[in-house]
């Protein structure tokens, strides 16, 4: 299986020359809290969480409806492509030591963004299923 089964397709992107504010806002319209930041051609220019808005604008003092998001987003966007195993996703998010990354196509523009959530969801279903399959095998 690959990322592109079980990633976030579309996710909600976001310039970073928006506002602090304006990400506020969308994350909030769309109920995420996360933004991937793109450049003008679709291509990930970096990621901006709930958490940045809290620890880079507000607790800093910014004054948010001033703050573009390239002061306070993470300017590595972590990428892998669609097609890329989910296992090898999953090392590759290890190895970064971090919790999301973007999912790009062949000609690299964001197409979804897969969370630790998105794998331990899915670690949950293959449980069920072999939790289902003991339970026939015991009745039988």
């Amino acid at each position: 299986m690959n990322v592109a089964a079980i990633c976030t397709r579309l996710p909600e992107t976001i310039s970073r020359e928006d506002t602090v504010v304006s990400a506020a806002k969308q994350m909030l319209e769309h109920e995420v809290g996360t933004l991937v930041v793109t450049d003008a051609h679709g291509l990930p220019d970096g990621i901006v969480t709930d958490r940045d808005i809290a620890l880079r604008c507000v607790a800093e003092e910014l004054r948010p409806e001033k703050t573009k998001i390239a002061r306070v987003m993470t300017s590595e966007a972590h990428t892998v492509h669609e097609g890329m195993a989910i296992e090898a996703a999953l090392e590759e998010m290890a190895d970064k030591e971090v919790r999301r990354l973007v999912v790009v196509n062949d000609a690299g523009r964001v197409v979804g963004i897969v969370a630790l959530d998105d794998f331990l969801e899915r670690i949950v279903e293959a449980m069920a299923d072999v939790g289902r399959l003991l339970r026939r095998q015991v009745h039988t």
